[in-house]
């Protein structure tokens, strides 16, 4: 994703509780400029017409959308259905004392008094459990041809689900839809479009995009006792990798509750929570699960059986399993432990961070996944499946409209939504670092994405998707991904022919 936090991370050590932007490609705050012209054989000292041009920013140094300001719809309801999740995202009636949920408020009414329409939201259960029923409620409005929806705001696996039931709209093709601006994830649009299309979107607009990120916590006060160096200095040198993680992990382990065996109430290197996040080790080192070949088929990455993912798995297993400096733990409810700082490293989600971490007392620090090795150009950063994707269904009404709902609802939050986020869920304990800033910009903007997770369903899902597979082999403390995998390999090689297949047909 295209930002740039440090100057805004200046701002908030000068102004405190200041909400400002979160780094959205800000201008310096000059006014345009303007230049006059001269007709032929006219004294140029005596043109007074001055042509201006337009600043492409707003008066807090946004960039501005492209929307004509002219654009209404004359009060039409625009009709969203939107999947139920924890955390606020779409409707929210009123403004209340939650900083975040003022701003989701302030982004629909802004939208709503720019394009004259009336948001109108249908919520209904769309997570792991229940996202079968989901799609089957837009495939029902569609099959009826009744329009009944503007746009969706989905699980990220219902998104591949109905793509490949013929029930999505090419985004590509959508008019008001900018996805060179930042309030959309470039990355994403890179890696998921297919065929020169392109059905489910997110961004900004998706506040759960940000609380889904993975990154790492470095517990400030241990490293200090333990007299080592804080990694993120060495994270800017882009040197921050796999290897340095476990060795400074290393010798860390006490039993801390003395009953003779290592239980996750004592002190670790690593600390790890529930097989997901293992996704930060597999995607942080740049390796893939799917990806398009030149004729534009879905094809089995080589990274799934390389050496590569092999000698990760490695490296995890020897920490987790066969040392006492590691400690994985398949409950995410573990997570209340790390806060209690006994642990040097924790590898975690934005929305952990803000639910466990922002009410303890550990002194931490922020850190992007870490590379492979040296060698590997940039760092890498996955996201948690249960972030929303933004679609439009093929029996919309006026798929114009539903464009520029979206483009503006993004860019609205893009000023709004994001800043308060930062502000109140990521702010505490490393506002006043640059350092931390720099390194959660690198996060955000190394943003990843795999083709392989929206139809993560249709290539063996939570039993033998190539995903799944290689989570359980550290889960299970052992290294049979190549044997596995060369079982499962025509398998998901002819799931592959067939998703293809079924995406050539929806374009």
């Amino acid at each position: 994703m295209k930002r740039t936090l440090t100057a805004l991370l200046a701002l908030l050590m000068l102004l405190a509780l200041t909400a400002t932007a979160v780094g959205c490609n800000k201008n310096d705050g000059t006014q345009a400029e303007a230049t006059t012209t001269a007709a032929a054989g006219e004294d140029p000292a005596a043109t007074t017409t001055a042509v201006t041009t337009e600043n492409p920013y707003d008066a807090n140094g946004y960039l501005k959308d492209d929307l004509d300001e002219t654009l209404n719809f004359g009060g039409e309801t625009f009709h969203i259905l939107a999947w139920e999740h924890s955390l606020p995202e779409f409707e929210v009636e009123e403004q209340t004392g939650n900083v975040i949920e003022n701003a989701i408020y302030l982004r629909n009414a802004n939208t709503e008094d720019r394009l004259g329409v009336d948001l109108e939201f249908t919520i209904i259960k769309g997570n792991s459990a229940a996202f079968t029923d989901f799609c089957n409620e837009v495939a029902k409005s569609v099959n009826a041809g009744d329009g009944s929806f503007d746009a969706i705001g989905c699980y990220l696996r219902s998104a591949g689900v109905m793509t490949l039931q013929h029930l999505l709209v090419d985004m590509l093709e959508v008019d008001h839809l900018n996805f060179d601006k930042p309030w959309w994830s470039d990355t994403l649009l890179e890696l998921n479009t297919i065929n020169n299309s392109l059905y489910f979107i997110s961004g900004d607009i998706a506040s759960t995009l940000l609380y889904q990120m993975m990154f790492m916590i470095y517990n400030n006060d241990l490293g200090e006792e333990f007299h080592l160096t804080n990694p993120q200095q060495i994270a800017l040198e882009g040197k921050w990798t796999q290897e340095l993680l476990l060795q400074m992990s290393t010798n860390i382990y006490a039993d801390l509750d003395n009953n003779g065996k290592k239980t996750e109430g004592d002190r670790f290197g690593l600390f790890s929570t529930a097989h997901p996040n293992l996704d930060i080790f597999y995607m942080g080192a740049d390796m893939s699960y799917v990806e398009p070949n030149a004729d534009g088929d879905l094809v089995l990455s080589p990274d799934v059986l390389s050496e590569k993912s092999l000698s990760i798995i490695d490296r995890l297993n020897n920490i987790y399993q066969n040392s006492n400096d590691g400690y994985f733990s398949g409950s995410a409810a573990s997570g209340a432990v790390y806060a209690q700082g006994n642990s040097l490293f924790y590898n975690i989600t934005g929305q952990i961070l803000s639910q466990s971490l922002r009410s303890s007392d550990m002194n931490y620090s922020i850190l992007p996944a870490p590379k492979y090795d040296e060698q590997q150009e940039k760092y890498r950063t996955a996201v948690a499946f249960t972030h929303t994707m933004y679609c439009i269904p093929i029996d919309a009404d006026n798929t114009t409209m539903s464009g520029a709902v979206l483009e503006c609802m993004a860019s609205e939050a893009y000023r709004n939504v994001t800043p308060a986020l930062f502000e109140t869920a990521f702010k505490y304990q490393y506002s006043n670092s640059q350092l931390d800033a720099d390194m959660f910009e690198i996060v955000r903007d190394n943003v990843v994405f795999d083709i392989c997770r929206p139809f993560f369903d249709s290539l063996g899902g939570d039993s033998s998707s190539p995903v799944r597979m290689w989570r359980s082999q550290i889960e299970a403390g052992k290294n049979s991904l190549m044997t596995i995998g060369k079982t499962y390999e025509k398998v998901w090689t002819t799931s592959l022919v067939r998703v293809s297949e079924q995406l050539k047909e929806v374009s």
